[in-house]
């Protein structure tokens, strides 16, 4: 249930971030209206010794049937009704402090009241940088993806079983042998495993992350959907992740931890947690390419291991490269998901299709998105269930 948000509660986040650095802003002869990239408020100079930039973000949906994604057959079978919600609420800043290359960012969620992301980063040098917060940790490609740049209206059906999502962490990361054949992105690092809004350490090891990506063309896919700015080169990114830990959760989402539906867990029951990710991403003259293969397992003492295995592949493409008529600010996206769950034997198998278009009316910072998805659900254990919905979205970053 969504708690409202209170305009004192606003007032003291804004004040706790803004406070230590309101000298230098007052200071500061620098106020953009609109900020950098078009959007927001600048505060101070990017050249300077201070600089901050507000946005905020707005998702509006509609979604006919069931609001959430079907996973069990009580979920396919419950009454179904149309509904219209603000999807997300967020108030962000970034800038950086004292140096340039000393920056910082933080991410607010309004609807719901809590802190999802603060970062404090040191980035001088391209080779090897440093950051500590509570962030989404550089694991998967969608997941890392913000939900303001997704190509897709929202990620896929096998995000919430492999994301390890947001933790306490610190990292280190850089970029090797830039624009050469051997062009390298590393990161690598140390979590809580208690997810988002959890503590510091518990029980058990922590979670270990790491992230290798090539980018054999020289230039890298960066963590944004859809070729807006029409690479002439072809861009390409090939990586492998691997994330290891002990926890009382068996999967993270932006709620914090909790637990898989196949997953018996106990009270203080510790789960041992090893998973992989390879994934892929290329963008080529109006299309792009996203897609990933996962391996997950859990177990714990006196209980029947967990093995998991999905993947997804997505593209879309700008027709009006090819299509004269076609409006040339509108994207078409196909995208094609499933997983499998096996505990002593019996297998059970979710999958998804869907149909996108995406509306650009401002790039990322303004766009409409309606789909079109198809769900199902196979076991040995039961019939097969199917459902399909439709959705329909704005989101808008000011």
């Amino acid at each position: 249930m969504q708690r409202p948000l209170t305009a004192s509660l606003l007032c003291c986040s804004v004040v706790f971030f803004v406070f230590p650095l309101s000298a230098e802003i007052y200071r500061s002869p620098s106020i953009k209206i609109p900020g950098k990239n078009g959007s927001g408020i600048l505060f101070g100079d990017e050249n300077g010794n201070f600089s901050m930039q507000l946005n905020t973000r707005w998702q509006l949906r509609y979604s006919s049937k069931f609001p959430d994604i079907p996973r069990a057959p009580d979920e396919y079978t419950e009454a179904e009704q149309d509904k219209f919600h603000v999807n997300r609420a967020r108030l962000k800043a970034k800038g950086h402090a004292g140096l340039p290359w000393i920056t910082y960012s933080w991410e607010y969620e309004l609807a719901d009241d809590f802190m999802l992301d603060y970062q404090f980063r040191l980035e001088k040098y391209d080779a090897v940088k440093f950051k500590v917060g509570q962030w989404k940790l550089e694991y998967s490609r969608e997941r890392s993806i913000s939900s303001g740049g997704q190509q897709m209206l929202d990620r896929s059906i096998i995000n919430r079983v492999f994301t390890i999502d947001r933790h306490k962490a610190a990292s280190f990361y850089g970029q090797l042998n830039e624009g050469t054949f051997s062009d390298i992105n590393y990161w690598v690092g140390i979590g809580s495993g208690q997810g988002r809004g959890g503590d510091l350490s518990g029980s058990g090891r922590p979670l270990y992350f790491a992230r290798l990506q090539w980018n054999p063309t020289g230039e890298g896919v960066d963590f944004v959907g859809s070729d807006l700015s029409y690479h002439d080169e072809l861009a390409l990114s090939v990586a492998y992740a691997w994330a290891d830990h002990e926890s009382r959760f068996s999967r993270f989402s932006s709620s914090g931890g909790g637990q898989l539906k196949r997953w018996v867990n106990n009270d203080q029951q510790i789960n041992n947690i090893s998973q992989f990710n390879v994934d892929s991403a290329l963008k080529y003259k109006g299309f792009s390419w996203q897609g990933e293969y996962h391996e997950k397992e859990v177990s714990a003492p006196a209980q029947a291991t967990l093995d998991l295995d999905g993947f997804y592949v997505q593209g879309g493409y700008f027709l009006h490269h090819t299509v004269a008529w076609w409006p040339e600010n509108i994207e078409v996206a196909m995208r094609y998901a499933a997983y499998e769950s096996q505990v002593d034997f019996s297998t059970r198998k979710n999958r998804e299709r869907a149909l996108a278009a995406n509306w650009f009316l401002n790039g990322h910072n303004n766009k409409l998105t309606v789909d079109i998805t198809k769900y199902d659900l196979s076991s040995s254990d039961y019939p097969d269930y199917d459902d399909t919905r439709v959705r329909l979205q704005w989101d808008v970053t000011f």
